[in-house]
């Protein structure tokens, strides 16, 4: 019998058949080249470009109803929003949101958060945009997990019980292979990204995320037509690649770059100056055939940003590195006025640097 505690060696695929939707069907998918994994062939591209939209849930008791919105998930990112983007030439959406099984409790699937992929999904394929949906929370994993130190926000939200719970870990391992029998065979979907910035290490548990990240290469449903993205721990650093098992040949590598934090994450009036040419991280990544940047940026006070964006950009074309920056607004008010510190539409300089860029872009799905 299989149970929960060894889904882990097993891959999950039980647990996650348990969950799967009645009546599913799969459009059938040629996993040749001409297919989805051909968009993450850097030795032909880069052939994705964008930037990244992000949603957790909302706690009504803590957000109110205007700030994030009325709904599950905030802030509500419009149609607008999205075609927005496509209209700057962009050619990918990356969504780093809530993973489809509960936080807590038995961990079961939320049929409400897979409406709101669902919706995403075609959202994104009307506005002529690939999209990448990533989970950020899911299993013994709150949204909080990404503000350990900050006080604004009840201590009892704060659930980093995944890496110490073989259960959710478990979990999340069977809730990436649903999502991916779930919605795998649709066109906009570029591919998923299992886990936003692991962090298992910097907790004290090391073996856990590369366990995990494992498990889950070796149950992907390869039917499901969608390739899978995998990022490394320590907040998908490239150098906490080496800790990572070898991975398939139907695996991307994801690795977010925020170097130098001094200079990305700046206070107002430091006045940090950029000090590097950007070539860091192609050079960390140097022999890995399939890896993109599904994250970096900086903020929008600090000096020298058109260069910033300039160099970052140059460096991951030059690998044929898909890539997206951090971050697209939503297009809700209440959330946008006072979150504005990454919002890269309010930067002439990086605009123009990302527009360039975004003017390369060919392929939108059908």
């Amino acid at each position: 019998m299989t149970t929960r505690r060894n889904l882990l060696a097993s891959g999950g695929a039980a647990f996650s058949a348990a969950f799967a939707p009645a009546g599913l069907r799969l459009a059938s998918y040629d996993p040749s080249p001409s297919g989805r994994l051909a968009l993450w062939d850097n030795t032909t591209g880069p052939h994705l470009r964008g930037a990244v939209f992000s949603q957790r849930r909302v706690y009504p008791e803590l957000d109110g109803t205007t700030f994030l919105g009325p709904g599950l998930l905030g802030a509500p990112v419009s149609q607008a929003a999205l075609d927005s983007l496509a209209e700057a030439g962009a050619n990918l959406a990356v969504w780093s949101g809530a993973g489809v099984f509960a936080e807590t409790g038995r961990f079961g699937v939320d049929p409400a958060i897979e409406d709101h992929i669902g919706r995403w999904l075609e959202m994104c394929q009307r506005a002529g945009l690939y999209t990448v949906i990533g989970f950020r929370t899911g299993p013994g994993r709150s949204a909080f997990a990404f503000h350990p130190d900050d006080d604004w926000y009840p201590r009892r939200l704060l659930n980093n019980s995944l890496w110490r719970d073989e259960e959710a870990q478990a979990a999340w391992v069977a809730m990436c292979l649903h999502a991916a029998r779930s919605f795998g065979s649709h066109p906009a979907l570029a591919g998923i990204l299992a886990m936003v910035e692991p962090n298992g290490s910097d907790l004290g548990h090391p073996s856990v995320w590369p366990a995990m990240a494992a498990a889950i290469d070796r149950g992907w449903p390869q039917s499901s037509g969608v390739p899978l993205i995998l990022s490394p721990d320590r907040w998908a650093r490239a150098e906490a690649l080496g800790a990572m098992q070898s991975a398939s040949a139907h695996t991307i590598i994801n690795v977010h770059d925020y170097a130098p934090w001094e200079y990305t994450h700046q206070g107002a009036r430091a006045g940090v100056r950029l000090n590097d040419d950007g070539r860091h991280l192609a050079e960390a990544m140097a022999g890995y055939p399939r890896w993109a940047c599904l994250e970096f940026g900086a903020a929008l006070h600090a000096p020298d940003l058109g260069r910033y964006f300039q160099t970052r950009i140059a460096a991951l074309e030059s690998a044929g590195a898909n890539w997206a920056a951090w971050r697209w607004p939503s297009g809700w008010d209440a959330y946008e006025t006072r979150e504005t510190g990454m919002n890269v539409t309010l930067s002439r300089e990086a605009m123009n640097a990302l527009r360039a860029a975004f003017s390369r872009n060919r392929g939108r799905p059908d």
